[in-house]
């Protein structure tokens, strides 16, 4: 393999993403990384000759991203080199990339810089180019140095003058590849008149790492050209295949490789038709999962985006669900607690407290004020539903809440919880509760929960009324028994089994369906 093309081939990605992406920081830190492990290879010279990018006499395709702009820029600026030393410094390397990168660049020589630009002398002839995939067979060594000198005394020299491999005749365009694979190719591309599912299918076929590593390049190119164009359900189903293929990646080039692809197309236009895929058939929808739980963060807050501009509830509830099961995007949603349209805010609440994001539990607190009433109750209960110690004065206030929803909802918070004075709340809030409906809830919490006290309650209110002006709610005594049936002891299957004879029609009806069910489940 010819290090000084991977080198190219990479230096030329950081010169687009610092011109067209300067806030993807990211991916040009990746990007300079590999730079830096490429240069310890040996010396490279990049140069711009008869309009085409070279390193070390190598011609790049002009296909790749930033060659265009290197070569420009080298032309604009009389530079007739970039010469970068081996073992250069990751911070001349970004140096000389942001130079090419801004127009009006001044290439003046930082003294004992590891990566300098070399004026072009008048009147140079340019040497004949060779084909990256003739220089991927040539020796890896440093021409015009003897291979036995010591590397002592050869660094202490100046850099020799290399010659030139004579000109090969290129291979067919079909077959023609840049580079010669290795760790670093992720950004190779071939000459391939391939359609879009033919290379899919070879890459789902492929076996060889260095081979794998190419289609993995031109793939993420074919993915961003199909946005490009408008064919965004390519776009999506390249992106897929390839988190798919990445489970079975072993050799850590073939990984690497592969973390290069996702983040490199891990963009928000390309996340955004991901999310839309949410919205689509079955198998759409499965994939699409896949992708954003792969890009983490960044997929959950393309979710966020979407669900805070819909508008169908519908749509609003698929995207709400979606977000719960991949668990992420929370710092987001908590930024999104503060937004002053009531709905993102009450959405971001509800998320929050499905996911049971702690974090969350301070500025949650500070929502129990909110003025829209809507947004404070999805606060109450997404702070009931944290589990944490400090949220259980908010379930206590829940309880005696102006709110009917919000004392069910802490009724059910509390059955989850483990402090013992819990079966004492739910007896205390029941017997000032005035609705049945909520009364019910707090029966049914009680079954629950299980305890002599709370079995003793419910079958004092299952039971038939004994006063000749005292006369239970039917719906009271139904829940009564309801709850008995989810209570596995002596006493509560007793009791059901003597409101079999209940006066009541409904009150039987459910007793014995509750002793039936039982019996059909073993109990």
């Amino acid at each position: 393999m010819d290090y000084s093309v991977t080198f190219a081939r990479h230096f030329a990605r950081l010169v687009w993403l610092l011109t067209h992406e300067p806030a993807n920081v990211d991916e040009q830190k990746a990007v300079l990384r590999a730079l830096v492990t490429v240069a310890r290879e040996g010396f490279i010279s990049l140069g711009a000759r008869m309009g085409t990018l070279t390193a070390n006499g190598t011609a790049l395709p002009p296909a790749l991203s930033g060659v265009a702009e290197i070569v420009a820029r080298l032309s604009a600026l009389g530079a007739g080199t970039l010469d970068v030393d081996r073992n250069a410094s990751a911070g001349d390397i970004i140096r000389a990339a942001r130079l090419l990168a801004a127009p009006g660049s001044d290439l003046t020589l930082v003294p004992g810089a590891t990566v300098r630009f070399a004026i072009a002398p008048a009147g140079e002839v340019d040497a004949p180019l060779v084909d990256a995939s003739r220089a991927a067979s040539l020796p890896e060594f440093d021409f015009g140095e003897m291979i036995d000198d010591p590397i002592a005394a050869a660094l202490e020299r100046a850099t020799p003058v290399r010659s030139q491999p004579a000109q090969a005749p290129p291979p067919p365009a079909a077959k023609r590849r840049v580079g010669g694979g290795g760790m670093f190719d992720h950004f190779s591309t071939e000459s391939s008149s391939a359609t879009d599912g033919e290379l899919l299918a070879r890459f789902d076929a492929e076996q060889s790492p260095d081979a794998l590593i190419g289609l993995l390049g031109e793939l993420a190119a074919r993915a961003e050209q199909a946005m490009g164009a408008g064919r965004a359900t390519m776009a999506t189903e390249i992106f897929h295949r390839i988190v798919r293929r990445e489970h079975d990646a072993q050799e850590s080039d073939v990984k690497r490789a592969f973390v290069l692809a996702v983040k490199r197309l891990t963009k928000p236009a390309l996340l955004q038709a991901v999310v839309t895929d949410l919205t689509r058939s079955p198998d759409e929808h499965a994939r699409a999962k896949v992708v954003l739980a792969r890009t983490g963060e960044e997929g959950a807050d393309a979710v966020i985006e979407r669900l805070a501009a819909e508008e169908g509830r519908k749509a609003r509830l698929l995207f709400f669900d979606v977000l719960v099961q991949l668990h992420a995007g929370v710092p987001t949603l908590l930024h999104m607690l503060g937004d002053a349209r009531w709905y993102v805010a009450r959405n971001a609440a509800a998320l929050l407290g499905e996911m049971q994001a702690r974090d969350a539990e301070k500025p949650l607190t500070g929502l129990l004020h909110h003025d829209d009433e809507r947004v404070r109750h999805a606060a109450i209960v997404a702070l009931m539903r944290l589990g944490t110690a400090r949220s259980m004065p908010t379930i206590q206030e829940g309880l005696r809440d102006r709110a009917p929803q919000i004392r069910m909802q802490a009724a059910a918070a509390l059955v989850g919880r483990k402090e013992r004075n819990v079966p004492d709340l739910l007896l205390r809030a029941l017997d000032d509760e005035r609705d049945d409906e909520v009364a019910a809830a707090f029966l049914l919490a009680l079954g629950r929960l299980g305890t002599p006290d709370a079995v003793a309650r419910l079958i004092a209110t299952a039971e038939a009324d004994r006063g000749l002006f005292r006369r239970k709610p039917v719906a009271l005594r139904v829940a009564a028994v309801q709850a008995l049936a989810e209570v596995d002891t002596e006493q509560a299957r007793a009791a059901l089994t003597a409101l079999q004879g209940d006066k009541d029609e409904d009150v039987r009806a459910t007793a014995v369906y509750a002793l039936g069910r039982r019996s059909r489940m073993g109990g």
